[in-house]
């Protein structure tokens, strides 16, 4: 379990407006227009006097005593109470308000009586957001029923929200099947009860009561999918080994079993062209079937040029979905100039809950078959802390860099991590990092890294090997929130921690360290040089285009690169067979200054300079 500070540098909304309109009509509901029903009522079972309130809008927010924060700031990325009558009057629980307590409030809001004699069968719906943070909202987020107000039945509302996960859909909609305790009772009360701590809010509106199931007849989801790429953000000149496999998992959340479901991957440009796509057919899928997993038969090898893309799924049926937003689901990833990531900025601060020194480390795998070598040069990170604790801009790390050992299998499983230094990895590089007195929490830090045995900037990288780019944190540091980023879902090990041991699968397969590895040409100069003719650069100097003359005797596979003077790529590619012709370079984002052309083969490389003027 870790400890957790929210932050996101994005805020979005994704405000997916839920159907509500049944076939069924409720034969009870409220939405709280003229406020708290007089008959209800709300009370705190810890006698700490936290209670829920009715807030006539959740724009008003704090302005409002009955209101509560809606946490839609860069810290927490939410937005404002979104259920379809939100603006009319809701109830909200504010958890935050009261601080920290001795013991966590019991604060429960409760319905009168009502009739539910003569139904058979009894379905409760409602619409609801809640965030937590010290308990979670699955075991203590809870629905109560009883027919007396004395005994009562749970039912769980926030199925796997944890601490974690931390916050609901907005709205989130359950549809709970309380029958058993409901069916055909002349007097039945309905008890929404939180237990917590300081945590953040939990709001409920519009409660309806049906005698039938209200869930739609078709409604597919897309529960899950894989994410192919290895890395968010990966190197053009590492990205075209990535093999891409596509796998989805599919949900039938409606009553009605579903007929011929397709479904396509594909991976295209953002905003722009498709670059790959293919589909599969489900003959079908049965009512209820949950979260099954299907695998497309195709790779796909991304010989991709810098830029975002995207990589996503779509499905359709014979039936129309009655809510078809969870129809479609996409990510993007980065091709990068000369950087590894596996994240899009900080989100949040994570350490382990155990305390004591610490350690994140994410992996990273060098491709085979370019001609030319590359070195790791820095690393980039970025974290938060309590200023009770230790002041962000008083913070020290220090960085490592390690390459695993060839016989590690693949998924990890032979993995020694029995301590920070294993057999299973190599101790290659390192940095020291001191923090400026200046520093906010979660600005990006970049450090160089050095070679551990000739004390020389820059570690060798091999091809086709896996490193693990790490930071501890140790002594007075310890207590460092760590920044992560939860966008993307990893099915492999990815981010690692270390406390006592070595844990390859972190935190999640969600929650990934910022903790990015840049990486340049070994050398710029040229060991065993090919012939002078073998490539010519013009014009030079040049605006925004750069052309090639390639001229070998036989045809010669080669890779191509610019980078700027220090040997950081700007761009890459593995051309086959290349004899006598032009390759055309478009490089309008570069600034004026001297930058390198660069051919190499299995027999040496050349390498010719060239200016660009603005």
């Amino acid at each position: 379990m870790q400890q957790s500070l929210q932050r996101s540098f994005f805020l979005f909304a994704a405000l997916m407006l839920a159907n509500t309109l049944f076939a069924q009509t409720p034969f009870w509901s409220e939405n709280f227009t003229n406020g708290l029903p007089s008959s209800w009522s709300t009370t705190d079972g810890s006698n700490q006097g936290v209670l829920w309130t009715w807030c006539a809008d959740p724009l008003l927010g704090d302005s409002n005593p009955g209101c509560s924060e809606p946490w839609d700031d860069a810290l927490n990325a939410q937005v404002p109470f979104n259920s379809a009558t939100a603006s009319t009057g809701f109830m909200v629980m504010d958890s935050d308000d009261p601080g920290g307590l001795p013991t966590p409030h019991v604060s429960r809001l409760t319905t009168s009586a009502i009739d539910c004699s003569g139904k058979s069968q009894v379905f409760l719906t409602f619409q609801t957001h809640i965030g937590v943070f010290e308990l979670d909202a699955d075991a203590n987020a809870i629905l109560r029923v009883s027919t007396n107000g004395t005994t009562w039945t749970d039912y769980t509302i926030f199925n796997g929200l944890t601490t974690t996960v931390r916050w609901s859909e907005n709205p989130e909609i359950p549809i709970i099947d309380i029958s058993a305790t409901a069916a055909n009772a002349g007097t039945v009360y309905l008890q929404w009860q939180w237990t917590g701590n300081w945590e953040y809010m939990w709001s409920v509106d519009d409660v309806e009561l049906y005698d039938q199931n209200p869930t739609p007849g078709n409604d597919m989801a897309i529960s899950a999918f894989f994410y192919p790429v290895s890395s968010f953000a990966s190197p053009a000149s590492q990205i075209a080994t990535d093999t891409f496999s596509f796998e989805v998992n599919l949900t039938n959340n409606g009553l009605n079993p579903q007929t011929n479901i397709v479904v396509t991957a594909y991976v295209k440009e953002d905003g722009g062209a498709t670059l790959h796509t293919q589909t599969i057919t489900i003959p079908e899928l049965a009512a209820g079937v949950q979260d099954t997993a299907f695998l497309f038969p195709q790779l796909y090898a991304p010989e991709l040029q810098n830029g975002v893309y995207l990589i996503g799924y779509t499905l359709t049926s014979d039936s129309l979905d009655q809510r078809p937003n969870d129809n479609e689901r996409e990510s993007p990833f980065v091709v990068s100039n000369d950087f590894f990531a596996k994240e899009d900025g900080p989100e949040q601060g994570y350490r382990p809950s155990a305390g004591g020194d610490w350690a994140v480390g994410n992996l990273y795998r060098m491709g085979a078959g370019a001609f030319d070598m590359y070195k790791a040069t820095e690393a980039e990170f970025a974290f938060t802390s309590n200023d009770d604790e230790i002041p962000v801009g008083e913070v020290e790390a220090a960085i490592y860099l390690f390459k695993i050992s060839n016989d590690v299998a693949p998924d990890f499983s032979n993995f020694d991590g029995s301590g920070f230094l294993t057999s299973s990895m190599e101790w290659l590089g390192v940095a020291s990092y001191e923090a400026p007195d200046s520093l906010q929490g979660y600005q990006i830090q970049r450090v160089e890294l050095s070679d551990l045995n000739t004390a020389l900037p820059g570690v060798v990288l091999e091809p086709n090997t896996r490193y693990l780019l790490a930071v501890e944190y140790g002594g007075a540091n310890a207590s460092v929130f760590h920044a992560f980023n939860d966008d993307v879902y990893y099915y492999f090990p990815s981010t690692f921690i270390f406390n006592t041991d070595w844990n390859p699968f972190g935190f999640g397969g969600d929650v990934n360290a910022v903790l990015r590895l840049y990486i340049s040409l070994v050398s710029t100069t040229d060991e065993t040089v090919l012939p002078d003719n073998t490539i010519k650069v013009f014009p030079n100097p040049v605006r925004e285009t750069v052309q090639l003359g390639i001229e070998f005797a036989e045809p010669t596979d080669a890779t191509i690169t610019i980078a700027d003077i220090n040997g950081r790529v700007i761009h890459v590619e593995d051309r086959q067979a290349l004899t006598q012709e032009t390759l055309q370079y478009r490089l309008p984002q570069l600034a004026s200054g001297t930058y390198l052309a660069r051919i190499a083969t299995a027999k040496g490389t050349l390498t010719k300079k060239f200016v660009v003027q603005k």
